[in-house]
């Protein structure tokens, strides 16, 4: 009863920390007692159905179990064994991965156990988080053992406990409560609709936090809550019928049901999945192969069946996927994964739920809420199958492969369009990817597919998979839906009206779903023991292909001979003209696994290739995008905009080429080993449509279907094309290294790249799943490194270069045309090569051609490939080049000529013999081919006697001769000698026997030619019209009707009727006897003999040759002198024997010939031919050389060659030189004008380094401005209207200015300190501005505020800087220039609110204000109207007996006299309590142009002033003094050479000329003769005091009247005296304010140095005997000041006490002045043109100064340089010390006010830790200060290290963000921020931001923006130093050129 009273009372009331360890005591034992009325009670805390809140803090106490919750979890952590680390972490979280500790790509190490393991020299990086994940540490299935860290792993687990038994006794009992609890509330939740995506209730965030909380304790209380989970329930909570129904999938089509259950064999599979071996009609294979469409149904669910009694994670897990998988409780389930157990029956409930998960996927979401499921999905299945057994052991059992490819198909099924909307026929119609769906469009099927990405990454589940038919061919059925998406149509004649993005869709849809899988699944068959995986694959996907090509009405019909008169071909049904798709997965896979299989798996091409007719349809496909790609260089395809260009490039990348082009270059390689070169040089021609292009003559066609740039450009892809086939070898067993080597040189010869780019740049390779260090390897052999440098602000990367000797060995010109998209790369490696040639050689070169590489080594399994350089049509394309390149003007470029050659010099150097594959037909090969209809050797023969018969027609007078077949001789014996000879050679070889003219006659091979087509044909040629045949009869009757069209048009039906192989024979005999009965050869007579021979009816015959043009469908427009590239018969395969030959009047060697002469007479610097030039691999030199080295090989390879090429040689000889014809003549002419082009450039550049130096400060179109004052009038330009003048006050000039408030100098700090990022004593390092605030702040509790305003009032406030590009311009021309600028709107980043920003039109850089400029005598003569002469006979008043010897002009005393008595004069009334310290004149009706555009600058200072700074009570006086100190202390700080952006003596004496307007008398005077009279020792200062109420209160403070002198600060009364004061007409009265002001100066130093002296020191230097002067004046110091009790040293020595010398005390002293000598040197040089001690005055040393002021001769010591006597300058400084507020005139004050010390470091930046990633740990989760939260984007300011919010609404006020208020308040509108998350820096300027870049860089200096690599950063010394003196410098607005409006980023 007393647990219960007592529990019952503390129950309902707040419980402090005693209360809470009492009560979970009292609890512990009242469960000891009364279990049930414990629970009671715990039910009563955790109860579902209460309407109280969830009280999680008391759920904690209970769990505690009498600790406090410190100490509980302290005990649970200090007894962790976990031997996996587990830790969950969501979006935005740093981790490491480490490619050689990992075992699978997914491993993760989160940053405390990625540092705490030892991966040093190990190949990691470090990256942000974008889906979350989980530490992997530990875990031996994940990663290798030698990356554990000391926590974790195997041997964690053996270390023994030491905890009581009773401490998780509470965790065992309350942990099922919450988990009740929890599943509860989520089922509550199901039933709710919520806005967001994963949104919970707070109730659920509690529980599920407390649960999480436990799980990350340690294993005890993880491994509890994870049994707990595992228990079964009690009831059955999801329906069991819908856990064993049979899952459908519908479809338009019906599909029978089939449900996976089991682990089954591919044939059990096959057979429930409804596949009948060996069929091809089934409904599965048309659903899955070729789908009839979309799928309706929204819920496709896979699920093994229950046994009724699920566990509660199973229901936990359908709960979290009705609420669309909320990040809380993902991490919550994630966290227990460490738990064998738990781990196992997660991943197979997951499993289990797949598909239903990936419905998800297929529902609608707001924006971004999408990619947020797809992340949280992929944050849970990535930790389940990362581990290789535990997946496999799914898939084997669970058949998990099988679900996810079938929930991707379902999700694929959703997003299918018609490919042809025309089409009706379901069957017929092929249904392909919608790029623009909203599941492809916003990648949502990128979690289905990671998953699989995931499962093949594992070997043995990869190989798994390539052992199952039905996976493969579903999975094909897939890629058959990505074939062909994404169509571009051709515009013609309207431009696209809209440019859409679903080409970017489109290609990451196949490089992520296919060629990824597809690497995958390459990298497991790399041995002869996957010979069967690569052929399941193979069968698979041409089976997929065969389904495609019918679907898309594809013709599979095969061309076996050749055509004639170059018109279309019957083949395969080409691809409509506008249409092109670069998408062709299947044919990718194709080529791949060819490829693969050859190269690893020991299969030959016979045992991979398909048959003919599928390689021919294949072909079709991919040479269309190869075409495609040559018609958008031509510019055909501009209509379509920029994406189809986009589409281009991406296709060529060199990141994915290895996926695209070099897969579809393969493809057309296999193509050319198989099919007939032939045809596929013909059908290349065709598909470009060059067929007009290749005819050549007199008369030729006058309709072409293109202009000529547009069929050149077509023509150069063509051969670069064939030059490709034939020169690469990227899929043909090429070593990784060798691959590597040519990618990385092929991009450097375009150019200097960073790493990063060369990596990304590099191809991945099948098989090879790390290149990291062979790329590293290779880099550093071929190319060197080169430092980055941040010359004039520029940042740069570290780039490599290529190194020298490789141009000369290892540029490959073919592979760079095959990477440089749109030739730009081609152009920029071609100068790059042209400048080493140059380089190396020490000469120029005209004409340079690339240099002719010879191709790597062939493979002999591919050797069949050189079959196309025996080919007599390309043979043929070539002499129509060359052809054209001599008779036609224009036709052929430089480019077309070179591949030209190339092409010729490899026919040339191939092999004498080639052998043509014999494919025999194997287990790929299903269809019917030309060898099973008929023998091919007769017709080969046939067509061999056609070639000769029509190529050598116009040789001999015909065939009337006696021999003649046509004659009244009888048909031809079969049994002549002749005949019979050359019958049996053409039965023998009919491919490689070759007729001769000199061997055989016409007549002869006319006979042969009858004979075997009328004998050894079987059947015969014209059997189907032979006599007595129906078709014969037929066509006689109607001749009998006369009905010739219908005679004609019945004969054309019967051909066409047959099969391909005949109908081109008869095609190609009628075409010669058509050709005869044209050319008169052949008579009537004659011609009725030869259908005799074919027992034709004569009709039907003449029919034949009278209607050939109708019959054949031969449409040609060419006159009888035209002539096209089919035309050209040639008997020899090799191009050497052919090249004398003649053909159309000439042959190859005479137009080789002619075209060196040509290209000789264009150049005369050319040498005469050089028959004997090099053969070597690596020829540089120009055309000519070229061509010489062609010639020797065409004469060494024939002997014909040779006697042509001597006898051309010596017919040129004896021909006398001709006139200049006008081909000649337009050469010249055309060098003229390149002449006068380049010596224009050159004049361009001559003016280009003009200006460039002007930019350094030479003068360039008019004279730049001087500090110093002109003593003579000179002219100046104004660089608008270009008028020359003198600057005056009617007609004054200016200089374009930017003016910026400033707060640099406020963050400087004090010397020897440095504010560090991440110290917590920065707080405590004091900066000018906090120092200075808080000194003012005292003296204006003390003294008058004017006075403590006028003091130091105004050092506390920013200033305004003020740099000039100092170019000239009419004050008149300024405003015109000004409005003109912002009319025209020429730059968007000129300010449209203030209307004062321009450009200089010089060197653009920007301003916004106009600085006017008189000559400087008429300042001066201005000034001295106004003063009073000064009398130069003062007596000698000096008391000093050191110094009466003296003259006046040399005395000090004397000069102070006489500054006293002026400014005794000038001194006007004193002001006491006004807000201004000055007294002003009335200003002056009637001003000047000059003193109006005067008032305009100072007007424009106060208003940027006031804008940034928000100083609105600030007078313009104030903004003009704070505008000279600020310039003049930049100026001091610059470390730049360049000092002309500084107009430092210009703005002085504009502010000077404002000042005595405006100006009477000002304060500085009064303090100065103050001063003076200290010095001239006329009166003490007063030391009396007001004391208001000293009596009534102890805290009362007295009040002087105003500041001390030795308060106030020497450096600002001398600019005040500069700038306000009536007396700088003299250098003598401004040296003597100098003087002044450096003894107050001195005499501050000495007293802030003596006054950090202990009493024991004051005393030590009293007592002790005084040698120098500077002792005796510290002497006398230290005992004014021990007398006054100021002593801020300690007497406690110890071993770090500083101890003062005299030498420390002078150093210290002269360090304190040089500031103040510094300023006064700049303002003599600038008022008075005094020279400068140095370029840069800041690195003046002290005597430096002090000499360059003329104070002193010597100044070894500061009394020298003061240059007054010892007891002087003792008074003088007992004068000013006995001055100081002490604490006994003061009774509030604890310690004296003495003066500030004036050594003050450098402004410069915070100091950046050197690992970027301690930054990144450290702030991610700092809170904000002003909003109290972690910042999703937070940003650092390097200024101050406040941390502020970026891109949030949160600390937005007034329509600013948090970053533009800070800019305010920390910069005066200018702040540096680093966005922690990129490692970007940001700089902001007033309403402007700058993407700087960033000062951290990998160990390739290198940027890493946004992590993307994620390799590890470190601080880069030069660029921060660079961002320093930027900052410093204030050269953001003229050195940063591409700024943006903050408001679009901020």
């Amino acid at each position: 009863n007393e647990y219960k009273s007592y529990l019952s009372m503390v129950w309902t009331r707040q419980l402090d920390h005693k209360d809470k360890k009492e009560f979970s005591s009292h609890l512990k034992e009242l469960y000891r007692r009364e279990p049930q009325q414990f629970d009671t009670l715990l039910s009563k805390l955790i109860n579902p159905k209460s309407k109280e809140k969830f009280d999680a803090e008391k759920c904690l106490t209970v769990i505690c179990g009498g600790h406090k919750l410190d100490e509980f979890t302290k005990i649970i952590k200090s007894n962790d064994r976990s031997v996996i680390c587990g830790l969950v972490w969501d979006a935005n979280f740093i981790a490491y991965r480490c490619k050689t500790c990992g075992i699978t790509p997914c491993m993760s190490l989160c940053a405390e156990c990625f540092e705490n393991g030892n991966h040093e020299g190990h190949d990691f990086n470090m990256f942000k988080s974008t889906a979350g994940g989980a530490c992997d540490c530990g875990d031996v299935e994940v990663m290798k053992a030698c990356g554990f860290c000391s926590r974790h792993g195997p041997k964690s687990a053996e270390t023994k406990r030491n905890i009581a038994p009773d401490v998780t006794l509470m965790v065992e009992l309350v942990v099922p409560k919450l988990i009740h609890f929890l599943v509860c509330k989520l089922e509550d939740a199901t039933f709710e609709k919520h806005e967001k995506v994963g949104k919970l209730k707070d109730e659920v965030k509690d529980v599920t936090g407390l649960l999480l909380q436990l799980c990350e304790m340690g294993d005890l209380t993880r491994n509890i809550v994870a049994q707990n989970m595992l228990h079964r329930t009690q009831k059955k909570l999801i329906s069991g019928s819908e856990l064993t129904s049979k899952v459908t999938v519908k479809t338009d089509v019906d599909m029978p049901p089939y449900n996976i259950i089991r682990r089954q064999s591919s044939k059990d599979i096959s057979r429930e999945l409804g596949i009948n071996e060996g069929t091809e009609s089934s409904s599965l294979i048309q659903s899955v192969v070729e789908p009839a469409g979309p799928s309706k149904t929204c819920d496709v669910t896979y699920l093994v069946p229950f046994d009724g009694n699920e566990t509660i994670l199973e229901k936990v897990i359908d709960l979290l996927i009705e609420l669309k998988f909320p990040q809380l409780l993902v991490t919550l389930v994630l966290s227990m994964l460490q738990e064998v157990d738990y781990k196992r029956e997660f991943m197979k409930a997951f499993c289990c739920r797949y598909s239903k998960i990936a419905n998800l996927l297929t529902h609608r979401y707001e924006k971004d809420e999408d990619h947020k499921l797809c992340n949280r999905l992929v944050h849970a299945s990535v930790q389940l199958f990362s581990n290789e057994n535990l997946t496999y052991t799914m898939v084997e059992n669970n058949n998990l492969l099988t679900i996810i490819v079938t929930a991707l198909s379902d999700l694929i099924s959703r997003t299918l369009i018609k490919l042809d909307k025309e089409h009706h026929d379901i069957n017929r119609t092929l249904f392909v990817v919608n790029c623009d769906h909203d599941i492809i469009n916003n990648n949502r099927f990128w979690p289905v597919v990671s998953d699989f990405h995931n499962l093949l990454s594992h070997s043995k589940i990869a190989r798994y998979f390539l052992q199952e038919p039905a996976l493969i061919r579903r999975w094909m059925g897939i890629l058959v839906h990505l074939t062909g998406m994404n169509k571009n149509l051709r515009q013609l004649i309207v431009h696209v009206t809209h440019e859409s993005l679903a080409y970017q869709c489109a290609y990451s849809t196949e490089v992520e779903i296919s060629s990824h899988i597809m690497m995958n699944l390459l990298a497991v068959c790399g041995s002869v023991a996957e010979k069967d995986a690569v052929g399941l694959v193979l069968s698979e996907c041409v089976r997929a292909l065969r389904s495609w090509f019918r679907m898309t009405q594809v013709q599979i019909v095969k061309p076996f001979l050749s055509e004639i008169e170059g018109e279309a071909m019957t083949t395969t049904g080409p691809i409509p003209r506008q249409e092109i798709s670069f998408q062709l997965p299947l044919h990718r896979y194709l080529a791949a696994f060819i490829s693969q299989g050859v190269n690893c798996c020991g299969m030959t091409l016979e045992d991979v290739l398909p048959s003919e007719e599928i390689l021919w349809c294949v072909l079709e496909h991919v040479l269309r995008i190869q075409v495609g790609i040559g018609e958008i260089l031509a510019g055909m395809w501009v209509r379509n905009g920029y994406s189809i260009r986009s589409q281009e490039e991406l296709y060529l990348q060199g990141q994915c080429s290895n996926m695209f082009v070099d897969l579809d270059i393969f493809l057309l390689q296999v193509c050319a080993m198989s099919l007939d070169s032939e045809q596929l040089i013909r059908l290349f021609i065709q598909r470009y449509k060059l067929e007009s292009w290749f005819e050549f003559g007199k008369l030729r066609s006058q309709q072409k279907p293109m202009d000529s740039e547009a069929q050149q450009a077509l023509v150069e892809n063509m051969l670069n094309l064939i030059l490709q086939l034939l020169y690469q070898r990227m899929y043909m067993g090429l070593s990784e290294e060798r691959i590597v080597h040519l990618e990385v040189v092929t991009k450097l010869t375009m150019g200097n790249f960073t790493h990063s780019q060369l990596s990304e740049h590099l191809p991945e390779k099948p098989g090879v799943a790390e290149l990291t260090d062979l790329f590293d390897r290779v880099l550093s052999k071929v190319s060197d490194y080169k430092q980055p440098s941040n010359e004039s602000g520029r940042l740069t990367q570290g780039i490599y270069v290529l190194k020298p000797d490789l141009w000369k060995s290892d540029f490959q010109p073919l592979h760079v045309m095959l990477r440089g998209s749109y030739k730009r790369g081609y152009q920029q490696a071609m100068d790059n090569y042209k400048g080493w040639y140059q380089t190396h050689n020490k000469a120029k070169v005209k004409g340079l051609w690339p240099p002719f590489r010879k191709p790597l080594p062939l493979n002999p399994r591919y050797h069949s490939l050189l079959r196309l350089l025996k080919s007599k049509t390309l043979h043929a394309v070539l002499f129509t080049l060359l052809y054209k390149a001599v008779h036609e003007q224009d036709s052929v470029n430089d480019s077309m000529t070179y591949l030209t050659f190339y092409l010729i010099d490899m026919c040339l150097d191939a092999p004498d013999t080639i052998v043509h594959p014999n494919i025999e037909k194997g287990s790929l090969k299903t269809d019917v081919t030309v060898a099973e209809l008929e023998d091919g050797t007769v017709p080969g023969a046939v067509v061999k006697c056609l070639d000769f018969l029509y190529e050598f027609r116009d040789v001999a007078s015909g065939p009337t001769g006696p021999d003649s077949p046509t004659a009244s001789s009888p048909p031809p014996s079969p049994h002549d000698d002749s005949v019979q000879e050359l019958v049996r050679r053409l039965l023998c070889s009919p491919y490689t026997f070759t007729i001769l003219p000199d061997q055989y006659t016409i007549p002869t091979v006319q006979n042969v030619l009858l004979h075997l087509c009328q004998n050894r044909l079987q059947p015969s040629l014209f059997s189907v019209f032979e006599r007595g045949t129906w078709t014969a009869r037929e066509l006689a009757q109607l001749n009998v009707n006369t009905i010739d069209d219908d005679l004609t048009y019945h004969i054309q039906q019967v051909l066409e009727q047959l099969p391909p192989h005949r109908y081109t024979l008869i095609k190609r005999f009628m075409h010669y006897i058509h050709t005869l009965h044209e050319e008169d050869q052949i008579s009537a007579a004659q011609l009725s003999k030869v259908y005799l021979c074919f027992d034709i009816d004569e009709p039907i015959f003449n029919v034949l040759h009278t209607h050939y043009d109708w019959i054949f469908r031969v449409r040609s427009n060419k006159s009888e002198n035209t002539r096209n590239v089919f035309d050209i018969r040639y008997q020899h395969d090799d191009i050497a024997k052919n090249s004398y030959r003649c053909v159309l009047g000439t042959s190859i060697i005479q137009l080789i010939y002619q075209l060196r002469k040509k290209l000789q007479n264009t150049d005369h610097t050319i040498s005469p031919m050089r028959p004997s030039a090099s053969s070597s691999n690596f020829i540089f030199h120009n055309g000519i050389a070229e061509i010489d080295r062609i010639l020797k090989k065409l004469c060494e390879k024939d002997q014909n060659n040779a006697k042509l090429l001597k006898s051309l040689e010596r017919a040129d000889a004896t021909t006398p030189d001709e006139s200049i014809s006008p081909e000649s003549a337009s050469e010249a002419k055309r060098k003229r004008a390149k002449e006068r082009q380049a010596k224009l450039l050159a004049q361009f550049a001559t003016r280009q380094k003009a200006f460039e130096s002007m930019m350094e400060g030479e003068e360039v179109g008019g004279k730049t401005v001087t500090d110093g004052p002109d003593h003579d009038e000179e002219q100046v330009t104004c660089i608008i209207c270009g008028f020359d003048g003198v600057p005056s006050e009617s007609n004054p000039f200016g200089i374009f200015t930017m003016c910026q408030p400033s707060s640099l100098l406020l963050h400087a700090t004090l010397a020897g300190t440095e504010r560090i990022i991440m110290d917590e004593e920065n707080e405590e390092i004091p900066t000018y501005h906090s120092t200075i605030t808080t000194y003012y702040s005292t003296l204006n509790s003390v003294f008058t505020p004017l006075s403590a305003w006028q003091s130091h009032g105004l050092q506390a406030q920013p200033g305004v800087h003020v740099q000039s590009c100092r170019h000239y311009f009419h004050v008149s021309c300024h405003s015109t220039y000004r409005e003109s600028q912002h009319h025209r709107g020429s730059d968007p980043l000129l300010n449209p609110l203030t209307g004062r920003e321009m450009n200089c039109p010089i060197c653009r850089r920007l301003s916004n204000s106009a600085l006017p400029i008189i000559q400087n005598s008429d300042i001066m003569r201005y000034t001295e109207s106004q003063t009073a002469v000064l009398d130069t006979t003062l007596t000698h008043s000096c008391n000093e007996p050191a110094l009466q010897s003296l003259p006046p002009q040399s005395c000090p005393i004397c000069q102070t006299s006489q500054l006293a008595t002026q400014l005794s004069q000038k001194s006007g009334k004193q002001f006491d309590g006004e807000s201004s310290p000055t007294k002003i004149n009335t200003p002056s009706t009637s001003k000047t142009p000059y003193y109006e555009a005067v008032d305009r600058f100072t007007s424009s200072l106060q208003e940027y002033y006031s804008k940034y700074v928000h100083q609105k009570s600030i007078s313009r006086l104030d903004v003009m003094l704070l505008t000279l100190h600020d310039t003049i202390r930049v100026e001091l700080l610059d470390e730049d050479d360049n000092t002309r952006k500084y107009a430092t003596g210009q703005l002085l004496r504009t502010l000077i000329a404002c000042s005595n307007q405006v100006v009477e008398s000002h304060s500085s005077n009064d303090i100065l003769l103050s001063l003076a009279k200290v010095i001239l020792n006329e009166h003490p200062p007063s030391n009396s005091v007001r004391v208001s109420g000293a009596g009534t209160s102890g805290s009362a403070i007295g009040h002087l009247s105003e500041v001390p002198l030795i308060l106030q600060d020497p450096k600002w009364i001398l600019l005040k005296f500069s700038l306000f004061s009536k007396c700088q007409t003299t250098w003598q009265s401004f040296k003597t304010t100098v003087r002044l002001l450096f003894i107050l100066q001195i005499t501050r130093e000495l007293v802030t140095v003596t006054s950090r002296f202990s009493r024991d020191e004051q005393i030590a230097w009293i007592t002790k005997p005084l040698a120098s002067d500077a002792e005796r004046i510290i002497g006398v110091l230290c005992k004014a000041l021990s007398t006054s009790n100021v002593s801020l040293g300690s007497n406690e020595m110890d071993i770090t006490s500083y101890v003062w010398t005299i030498q420390s005390v002078e150093s210290r002293v002269q360090e304190g002045s040089l500031l103040f000598l510094q300023m006064a040197v700049l303002l003599a040089h600038h008022l008075y043109d005094k020279p400068l001690p140095n370029k840069h005055v800041r690195t003046c040393h002290f005597s430096e100064l002090v000499s360059a002021l003329d104070l002193a001769a010597t100044s070894s010591s500061f009394v020298e340089a003061l240059g007054m006597t010892t007891p002087s300058l003792a008074r003088i400084c007992e004068q000013l010390v006995s001055s100081l507020p002490l604490p006994t005139k003061f009774k509030a004050l604890s310690q004296p006010i003495l003066p500030i010390s004036e050594n003050w470091e450098r402004p410069r930046l915070l100091t950046l830790p050197r690992l970027y990633c301690k930054l990144y740990l450290h702030y991610r989760g700092v809170k904000c200060k002003v909003c109290r939260l972690v910042p999703n984007d937070p940003a650092l300011c390097l200024v101050c290290g406040e941390l502020v919010c970026v891109k949030s609404s949160c600390c937005t006020w007034l329509n600013k963000g948090e970053c533009t208020k800070h800019a305010q308040m920390c910069g005066a509108g200018t702040a540096i921020y680093l966005v922690i998350m990129s490692s970007t820096v940001v700089i902001v300027r007033g309403d402007r931001i700058y993407l700087w870049g960033s000062v951290y860089l990998d160990q390739h200096d290198e940027e890493d923006l946004e992590l993307r690599r994620g390799k590890p950063l470190y601080l880069s010394d030069t660029r921060y130093q660079c961002l320093n003196q930027q900052w410093r410098s204030h050269s953001f607005d003229h050195t940063l050129r591409k700024w943006g409006w903050h408001q679009q980023l901020f």
